[in-house]
């Protein structure tokens, strides 16, 4: 799983008891027992706002919605714009996520040929006139799994063809907050029309904080997301809300985010002492992307890593076509320390130091 590395200095546990024992001084335990409180939901819906900045600013008449993770709104969203046999388009390596719940609902899930910029402007034209497809799934910044952000002329060029189709946008970000220098996203620049920007806490943060961000239009659309949001999870955690309302308001959310970002960016160059050049990552990042010598193939390579005891993630879990790049996805969150890192890491640079392909079973 891709999670954020715990900051170096161990203070997750102390971040969390000061947090729940201010959100017990603030609010009765009732309140932050039920399903729905009023004036927390309220409170935890400014403090996203302050969350989210200026970006509100450009997406127009948009509202914000809290729900319980990104996974569930992905599902409820698709729930929403499509029916079971629909195309719906997205970059050839994608979030696994997205294609479970795609798969789920019957839909066709269409790869979206890109480049080192991130998804063609033009192919994604052709694919929405020759597939009917009437939504995108996005996820532009340190993109899972290839770690690569799309820069803001692209955005600017995927956003026209969005605004000229009337295609749905979904954009999933989840690792915006890990960059300090991120492009805008692209429902800034379709001014949130017919967008729905989603924004986790799990990998910024802390995986548990099962609470996520919706920034979408204003209108039915967005009412019939709510009750399909109270339909399969009858909304977020009241105790979880209040808990990310307090890190928010007090401070320690920034704080907790520039923990990881340290942590992160120290594992990413300790990543970089031990493989090749040709890796694909940010420094802040929590994952990397590494391209394959001609003598492995992913599923090999996985299985090889998982008998010496490390497990990573292949193209064929990201991979929506048949044919596709040979690489894996490395998460540097998931070690407990350093030196766990580095033994994986050893392990992944003896691998790669292989030149023959040691038996045919290694060819799958």
């Amino acid at each position: 799983m891709n999670i954020p590395p715990q900051p170096a200095n161990r203070a997750l546990a102390e971040h969390i008891k000061a947090g729940i024992s201010e959100v017990l001084t603030r609010h009765d335990a009732e309140s932050v027992s039920c399903y729905h409180h009023p004036v927390l939901e309220s409170a935890a819906l400014q403090a996203a706002r302050t969350w989210l900045g200026p970006m509100l600013d450009a997406m127009g008449q948009s509202q914000v919605l809290m729900c319980a993770g990104t996974q569930g709104a992905i599902f409820n969203l698709l729930q929403a714009h499509t029916r079971r046999g629909d195309a719906v388009l997205c970059d050839p390596l994608t979030y696994p996520g997205f294609m479970r719940a795609a798969r789920a609902l019957g839909l066709k899930i269409i790869g979206v040929p890109a480049d080192a910029s991130g998804m063609l402007p033009d192919a994604l034209e052709r694919s929405c006139r020759d597939t009917g497809a009437r939504l995108l799934y996005l996820n532009p910044t340190i993109q899972n799994p290839t770690a690569l952000t799309m820069p803001a002329a692209r955005r600017q060029d995927i956003a026209a063809v969005l605004r000229q189709l009337d295609v749905t946008l979904v954009e999933d970000d989840p690792y915006r907050h890990l960059l300090n220098d991120a492009p805008p996203p692209i429902s800034t620049y379709t001014s949130g029309e017919r967008s729905y920007y989603l924004a986790s806490l799990s990998k910024c943060l802390l995986p548990s904080l099962r609470a996520a961000y919706v920034v979408a239009p204003s209108g039915q659309a967005t009412a019939t997301l709510l009750e399909s949001f109270a339909a399969t999870s009858m909304g977020c955690s009241a105790l979880l809300a209040a808990l990310v309302q307090t890190w928010i308001v007090n401070g320690t959310a920034k704080s907790l985010l520039g923990e990881v970002q340290l942590e992160a960016r120290s594992r990413q160059a300790l990543t970089r002492s031990f493989l090749p050049d040709s890796i694909q990552a940010h420094p802040s990042g929590i994952h990397l992307w590494l391209p394959l010598p001609p003598q492995w193939r992913p599923a090999a390579f996985s299985h090889a890593l998982e008998d010496v005891g490390v497990r990573i993630a292949a193209t064929h879990a990201f991979g929506v076509e048949n044919e596709l790049p040979s690489g894996v996805r490395i998460s540097v969150g998931g070690a407990r320390s350093h030196a766990e890192l580095s033994a994986a890491l050893q392990k992944i640079q003896t691998l790669l130091g292989k030149n023959q392909i040691a038996s045919s079973s290694m060819v799958v």
